[in-house]
């Protein structure tokens, strides 16, 4: 079994973690923090090798680990790799999907990468891989918003996890030739955005959700 999903849990509690927490609000008020995101669970990861049993050494080194964790590499937010051939790859893609006039065009992003052809791979059909998104949903002071254009079709948060959830597997010719996805695990709410800059907190609900997704066999 993949060591994703409990990866994935671990990212959980420490992006819920003070410190992150703010970082995480601060950044995504004003961007898409997907760079970001990648760096961090690939530092969470490398430094957590031994909590998901990719600690062994490749060889005599001792810092040397049988298992490549690289943020940025081949062409993957983050890719997981055993040195020695043995076992097949893990890939992870990040997205990040707000409530705006893109938020459709990201979840066409998401699909189509975890079919993408990943270079300097000898099978691209044996690497294991995940999404993970984050779902961002603002609602800025009125003289704030700069020019984020909110997508009308996303009343509330719950009417946006429902629109992804349906999404990632939508046959609409918009997504022709990206696969269907998953939810792998269901979206999480990591935080309220009620008392974040230029959020208003008088204005419904601003939170931020975060769910991990896979191909649909």
């Amino acid at each position: 079994m993949s060591f994703v999903p409990s990866f994935f849990d671990f990212l959980i509690t420490h992006l819920q973690q003070e410190e992150r927490r703010r970082m995480l609000m601060s950044i995504a008020v004003t961007a898409a923090p997907e760079h970001w995101l990648s760096l961090e669970a690939a530092a969470l990861l490398d430094v957590n090798r031994a909590r998901f049993g990719l600690a062994e050494p490749l060889g005599e080194r001792h810092n040397v680990p049988r298992w490549l964790i690289a943020a940025e590499r081949r062409k993957v937010d983050l890719w997981i790799e055993d040195q020695t051939g043995e076992q097949p790859p893990h890939s992870v893609e990040f997205k990040v999907v707000h409530n705006n006039k893109n938020a459709y065009q990201k979840i066409w992003e998401i699909r189509r990468d975890l079919q993408k052809v990943i270079p300097n791979t000898e099978s691209n059909d044996q690497v294991i891989r995940w999404g993970v998104v984050l779902l961002v949903f603002h609602r800025f002071y009125e003289d704030q918003a700069g020019g984020y254009a909110l997508n009308r079709q996303f009343k509330d948060c719950q009417g946006m996890l429902q629109a992804f959830e349906h999404a990632l597997q939508d046959d609409e010719e918009w997504y022709e030739g990206a696969p269907k996805l998953e939810m792998a695990l269901e979206p999480v709410h990591l935080f309220d955005m009620s008392t974040a800059n230029y959020i208003d907190p008088a204005n419904g609900q601003s939170a931020i959700y975060i769910a991990l997704v896979r191909r649909k066999n």
